[in-house]
């Protein structure tokens, strides 16, 4: 079968539940060129459809799916995007599995999609791992299926009342009941974070359950030293703080994250240590063992053997194996709230 005189269809991908998709073939190109055809299976939807046409056609990035061809007044209305030969995120191999940084960058690059996207007054509204594909099958990570996006210049709705808007396991709590009010950019924030916990261990949760012990991502061990698997996993903990909030104004910008997830990529690739009284931390020297707080009054500093002068807000640890000392002055720290 032949759409628009152009595009030939090589074989059936998927079946959504609005839309049938194709592998087809530009032959008026020759033939060399595979895309991917979306014909959109109910004609009552045809307004969501144009939605999606008009909101990738707004979107040049080279972290979104980019439209090539489309025509919504055909008898069998389509849209044409390019191939993704590296396949969805949630069907492609995982070949950033053992690698928490490889995650990070893969992220990175979706949320540079999603930024892109919120300049232009875009809010997608279906952020998961279906809808994320690879350029090739060992990257560049793009946005796509833009079909119940947000338009802020319009604000026109096209889900039914009660409808969820989003997959349940990443959708944000504001959008399950459909309402048009509640869509703002921090909706796509939530389910980031949603999609970050996914690539780093491969679940997905309800709601807000990251911190507890059995999703936590550092993965709770009591036979470890430490008793985690992986402690620097906080630092994306302290990331996901901040995205997977109840609350969309407890949530930071997409670009605020992007700044941040520079400093988490670094802090876990470097594997420094998330300063935390709650944590334990290893030790920098014997590396078998952890620091014990021995001192943190002016009198427990006097007899670990210091001389405190004034008064300063003294935290001294030592290795319960080697007995390397870590000494850390609060008064003068940026980040006091760490040791609370």
């Amino acid at each position: 079968m032949i759409y628009g005189d152009r595009w030939e269809i090589v074989e059936p991908l998927s079946e959504g539940g609005q839309a049938y998709t194709f592998l087809v073939k530009d032959i008026k190109g020759g033939g060399d060129t595979r895309c991917v055809l979306k014909r959109l299976k109910n004609p009552d939807r045809i307004r969501r459809f144009k939605r999606e046409v008009e909101a990738v056609r707004s979107l040049q990035q080279e972290n979104i799916v980019q439209l090539i061809d489309f025509d919504l007044e055909a008898d069998k209305p389509y849209l044409v995007t390019e191939y993704c030969a590296g396949g969805s995120l949630s069907k492609a191999e995982r070949f950033w599995q053992d690698s928490p940084v490889m995650a990070l960058e893969i992220f990175r690059q979706i949320c540079q999609g999603v930024a892109y996207a919120h300049s232009k007054g875009v809010i997608h509204r279906d952020l998961k791992p279906d809808n994320i594909f690879f350029r090739t099958k060992s990257g560049l990570a793009v946005v796509g299926d833009f079909g119940i996006c947000y338009l802020e210049e319009d604000g026109t709705r096209l889900t039914l009342t009660e409808e969820a808007v989003g997959p349940r396991l990443f959708i944000a709590p504001e959008l399950e009941d459909g309402r048009l009010e509640k869509v703002s950019d921090k909706s796509d924030v939530y389910s980031l974070g949603k999609l970050l916990y996914w690539l780093i261990s491969g679940k997905a949760f309800s709601r807000e359950k990251f911190r507890e012990p059995k999703w936590d991502l550092k993965g709770q061990n009591l036979d470890s030293i430490l008793g985690w698997n992986n402690v620097y996993m906080e630092h994306v903990n302290r990331l996901l703080d901040l995205m997977i909030a109840a609350k969309p104004e407890q949530r930071r910008s997409i670009n605020n994250i992007l700044i941040l997830l520079k400093r988490v990529r670094r802090s876990v690739e470097k594997e420094y240590n998330p300063v935390s009284t709650n944590i334990k931390q290893p030790c920098t020297y014997c590396g078998q063992g952890y620091y014990v707080l021995q001192a943190k009054s002016n009198t427990g500093v006097r007899n670990f053997g210091f001389t405190p002068v004034g008064s300063p807000n003294w935290r001294i640890f030592t290795c319960n194996v080697c007995g390397h000392v870590q000494a850390f002055r609060v008064d003068m720290a940026d980040q006091k709230d760490w040791w609370r």
